[in-house]
């Protein structure tokens, strides 16, 4: 197994990564959340709230986690392809749900 040592090589690529495909994928997790647990659309309920702020921490934690790819390419793949799975996942139980 080569070892991996980190860079700051490739970092717009990384953060691009983490914008926009990463970004979707957050909001598709807090969709899932959101449809497991029932929420409404009303902003003033707990549960709003609450997948507000769910938001907020997801993507303060992708946005640091893109640097650990080893470059930009494979960010956007991995990324991009978990956007997908997730939202994919999100339509199935709303569709059960309803």
């Amino acid at each position: 197994m080569r070892k991996y040592t980190y860079t700051s090589q490739n970092w717009f690529a990384k953060v691009t990564a983490a914008v926009v495909p990463g970004n979707i994928l957050t909001f598709g997790l807090v969709g899932v959340v959101g449809v497991l647990s029932h929420a409404d659309s009303d902003p003033r309920t707990a549960s709003a709230q609450f997948l507000t702020w769910l938001t907020v921490l997801l993507w303060c934690i992708v946005l640091p986690t893109c640097f650990l790819f080893s470059n930009g390419k494979r960010a956007w793949n991995y990324l991009s392809v978990s956007a997908l799975c997730v939202w994919g996942l999100f339509f199935v139980l709303k569709a059960l749900q309803a």
